[in-house]
């Protein structure tokens, strides 16, 4: 018969840990999954930067040689993603086919000049940084001029920025609530075991020795849930791969890496922070207050 409530009170703090596990990995889920969206609006508004056209359009007697070596000029900037030439007949051929018809007939001559079209990285693709590789662009030799559209690159910075932000904000806001949660979880936790630590106090057991057995545990608690949390976002972006290919063509092995070692750290931490300030609390509690 003594056997029956040790084996009820192992059950029921087994219970109570399986509890906490689980309430941490639905949390640390919600987070993951937001963390992906951040991270492919990222890639996506650096993949919309990287395909602004600049268009640097050449002299009409330019020679190939020059062309040549403006091109490597150009490529070996900071500043330059890509380079394409499109010679005159290129243009036209081009021209010819977005028309319908052949207009070098009609006109007699082919009226296109020869261009290199530009693509920019991410980083430089705003506008004071464009106006100023425009410029230096335009004072190279065997340049006509640069055409691109800078309302249009002015519009989509601006887009980019708010919903950089409104994401910020909404992944600040989560993550707020994450820790709330997560603290309280564990805070119910501890509070079913508060007559425990008492007992150890009566027994003359130091602040460091009652500590460590639920710091360790509330770490373990982290890890355990951050795996559960990683394999539900694993089989999440399984299900998303299968229903829209695309949405991974932005995104890379290394930054899934990056993720789960960030869910992965957030358990850790916030579990193990929370365990520390719950018993904290009970140890510091006055002895009629437990009660």
């Amino acid at each position: 018969m003594a056997a029956s409530p040790d084996k009820y009170a192992r059950k029921r703090a087994r219970s109570s840990a399986i509890s906490t596990v689980i309430g941490i990995s639905l949390v640390l889920f919600m987070l993951g999954i937001l963390s992906v969206l951040v991270l492919n609006a990222r890639k996506l508004s650096d993949t919309v930067k990287e395909n602004i056209q600049i268009q640097v359009f050449l002299d009409e007697d330019v020679k190939e040689a020059d062309v040549i070596r403006l091109k490597k000029e150009i490529d070996a900037e900071t500043f330059t993603r890509s380079t394409t030439y499109v010679s005159k007949e290129e243009a036209a051929k081009q021209l010819t086919e977005d028309l319908g018809e052949d207009f070098i007939s009609f006109l007699g001559y082919n009226p296109l000049q020869a261009a290199i079209d530009l693509r920019l990285n991410a980083d430089y693709a705003h506008p004071d940084s464009i106006e100023n590789i425009v410029e230096g662009i335009e004072n190279r030799e065997a340049v006509a001029e640069v055409v691109y559209s800078p309302n249009l690159i002015k519009q989509i910075n601006q887009n980019v920025n708010k919903i950089g932000l409104v994401l910020l904000g909404f992944s600040a806001l989560l993550l707020l609530i994450a820790i709330a949660l997560i603290n309280n979880t564990i805070r119910l936790t501890i509070y079913s075991k508060r007559f425990i630590i008492r007992s150890m106090q009566l027994v003359g057991a130091t602040r460091g020795f009652i500590q460590r057995p639920f710091i360790f545990a509330g770490i373990m608690q982290g890890l355990y849930a951050s795996f559960i949390a990683i394999l539900l976002i694993l089989g999440v972006l399984y299900a998303v791969r299968m229903e829209i290919p695309e949405f991974f063509e932005f995104t890379d092995i290394l930054m899934f890496v990056k993720l789960f070692g960030l869910v992965a750290l957030l358990g850790i931490i916030i579990s193990g922070l929370s365990t520390l300030f719950a018993v904290r609390r009970y140890l510091r509690m006055d002895a009629r207050k437990i009660y």
